[in-house]
């Protein structure tokens, strides 16, 4: 008989859609306005009820209503469309970072304990902990194999893998 082989599940980012950006940044500029939707919705020719679809992401208007609604907000289209660009980018390069932390997070901080246990305690007898006497340095951070204790003020000391 085969080998079922199990594939680990990638986890499931959620990817900004357009209409969602769109929403937002009409909505940030007619609030910005001190506008009510009623009134934006009435110059721009569509029902308020549309509008606040679009607002909130569950409608994408075509470039004609999206024209209108921009202009009833006294922007541009071009504007419109690069405001949405910059928010995409922007929502993208946090999550290039946030990425990037939980990386970090995952293979940075292995150990940790106080200097101060008595002789004996158990987090004393870890594997994990290198022979301090030789690699802890007051003064900061020392070398250790491939590991670095990191001595920050209070006595707390971190190894980290």
């Amino acid at each position: 008989m085969g080998k079922v082989v199990e594939f680990p599940r990638a986890p499931r980012t959620v990817k900004p859609l357009w209409r969602n950006e769109l929403g937002e940044v009409l909505r940030g500029e007619r609030l910005a306005q001190e506008r009510i939707l009623t009134e934006v919705a009435a110059t721009a020719g569509v029902s308020p009820q549309y509008l606040s679809e679009i607002e909130r992401g569950r409608k994408e208007p075509s470039s004609e209503v999206l024209g209108s609604v921009a202009g009833a907000l006294g922007l541009e289209l071009v504007e419109v469309v690069h405001r949405v660009a910059a928010a995409l980018e922007a929502r993208r390069e946090l999550e290039r970072h946030e990425a990037a932390r939980r990386e970090r997070l995952e293979r940075e901080v292995s150990f940790a304990f106080r200097a101060d246990l008595p002789a004996g305690h158990p987090a004393l007898e870890l594997d994990a902990v290198l022979d301090l006497d030789a690699a802890l340095d007051l003064g900061g951070a020392k070398a250790a194999g491939d590991a670095t204790i990191a001595a920050p003020p209070g006595g707390v000391y971190l190894l980290v893998a």
